[in-house]
């Protein structure tokens, strides 16, 4: 039996850590007074971060379906943490965070952060600032676009927006 290169098994561990820290995440911010799924934590984020935000946006985004994100911000709106905006035609409506939705917002962040400060507590501020750097890189590579799309595909755009390009 033939090994798998070394390449790949990194690579299998990067993901297998990668999908344990995003659920282990969700799964502590739940405890918040507000718990969101990852999907809603995720919309509430990009809401937080570009206020005005459109649902296409949001699903392009994140490349989910757009009734996808229609349920969760319906959701998200029932629990009075977003809002929609009157809309100038066309695009859908710009969405806002409530009073309660920064709050939420606030309140998970600085849930995730303590746990990431703890995990990082026995770490060197050159060990830390190195996994910055890399964690920043593999985030930037990931606007390139998808197999079968192109660079005028509007996933594409979108992520290239986000990065200021």
């Amino acid at each position: 039996m033939a090994t798998r290169p070394r390449r790949t098994d990194d690579s299998a561990t990067v993901l297998r850590s990668l999908v344990a820290i995003s659920r282990r995440g969700v799964a502590d911010a739940r405890i918040d007074e507000t718990p969101l799924t990852m999907t809603e934590q995720s919309i509430v984020t990009a809401i937080a971060e570009q206020p005005g935000i459109r649902s296409i946006d949001i699903a392009r985004m994140f490349r989910l379906n757009r009734s996808t994100v229609s349920r969760q911000l319906a959701s998200l709106m029932r629990l009075g943490i977003v809002v929609e905006g009157d809309g100038d035609g066309g695009r859908g409506r710009p969405l806002t965070l409530t009073s309660a939705g920064s709050d939420a917002y606030r309140r998970t962040l600085a849930t995730l952060q303590r746990i990431v400060d703890e995990h990082l507590a026995a770490w060197s501020d050159a060990e830390v600032a190195r996994f910055a750097a890399d964690l920043a890189r593999f985030d930037r590579s990931s606007v390139a676009p998808r197999p079968g799309t192109t660079v005028n595909d509007p996933t594409h755009e979108v992520a290239q927006k986000e990065e200021g390009k």
